[in-house]
């Protein structure tokens, strides 16, 4: 699809807020690393190849790239990376509460880091809301230092941000089809609603953003993801102040694609409609509401002034 066809162009300024580099040739994997990717590299981007192409094609100026899993709690490749781009990138890291040290943050908040990933997959939390408070809570009180999550979300020092829609999933991904395309949470289980609910009350407070990133991750419907539609209109009413948008590039399988294989084999990355995907988006927001999820929102949450 062209940009020609898109409801509405992406605004000038605007940010990809979740992105990864795979180069195991230049830095290798962590040993025990959940899955390995195949080779998304940054020296093929000095040839506007791979993420910056991707990102001039579909308009935006600016990334935060996302520290890769498979590489564990070493950030090293995402120092380099960010060296490269020279001020322009934000970077998500990740780190070891235990052993991170104040010079570290230091650090990193120089390099351009301004976010922690949590590995949920390594700490067994991606089933287990508890323990996915835990995470966060050390976290966030080791970076304040330099049971009910909602609360917990409030309470924290820091931002916390949630990736892909809270893998809250579509009726065609609930259903295992490509077509059926409910408008509304019927189909979700009470329980299911009842966490929506809090996460939009969550997200209305201010503390809490969510990434409109990675939609095959929750619908089957490819390449407009209708069935996302109801969700993104929700999240947004919620608090238009604290979404963000990001692709996921260079878009690694999803978990359920993984489940008996073994994390060793090397996996291919996904054929994803980007463009499709954003003109499907842009259809369902409004001028100021598309602007603030591009520009202003993610400037705001990574420190990056707007006259840049």
């Amino acid at each position: 699809m062209t940009k020609e066809l898109l409801t509405k162009p992406v605004p000038a300024g605007a940010w990809d807020t979740h992105n990864h580099i795979f180069e195991p040739d230049r830095f290798p994997f962590a040993e025990g690393c959940h899955f390995t990717p195949a080779r998304a590299s940054f020296e093929q981007l000095q040839d506007f190849e791979q993420l910056q192409d991707f990102e001039q094609s579909i308009g935006v100026d600016h990334v935060c790239i996302a520290h890769g899993l498979s590489y564990g709690a070493d950030s090293t490749s995402l120092l380099y990376y960010l060296k490269r781009f020279a001020g322009r990138a934000r970077g998500i890291c990740v780190l070891d509460v235990d052993t991170v040290t104040d010079k570290m943050l230091h650090q990193y908040h120089e390099a351009g880091i301004r976010s922690v990933r949590l590995d949920f997959f390594r700490h067994r939390a991606m089933d287990s809301v508890d323990v996915q408070c835990q995470l966060i809570e050390e976290m966030a009180q080791r970076l304040a230092l330099w049971g009910n999550s909602n609360l917990m979300i409030r309470q924290s020092p820091v931002p916390v941000v949630v990736d892909h829609f809270a893998l809250i999933v579509g009726s065609s991904y609930r259903c295992n089809n490509q077509t059926t395309n409910l408008l509304g949470d019927s189909y979700l289980a009470e329980d299911e609603r009842l966490g929506l609910d809090a996460l939009c009350e969550t997200l209305s407070e201010g503390n809490l953003w969510i990434k409109l990133s990675a939609p095959y991750r929750c619908s089957n419907i490819e390449p407009e993801y209708w069935d996302l539609e109801w969700l993104v209109r929700r999240l947004v009413t919620a608090n238009p102040q604290r979404v963000l948008w990001g692709s996921d590039w260079p878009h690694t399988q999803r978990h359920t694609d993984r489940m008996g294989k073994s994390s060793q084999r090397e996996e291919e990355f996904l054929k994803i409609d980007d463009k499709a995907w954003i003109a499907s988006l842009s259809r369902w927001l409004a001028e100021e509401e598309w602007i603030m999820m591009w520009v202003w929102n993610p400037a705001t949450l990574y420190g990056y002034p707007l006259s840049k």
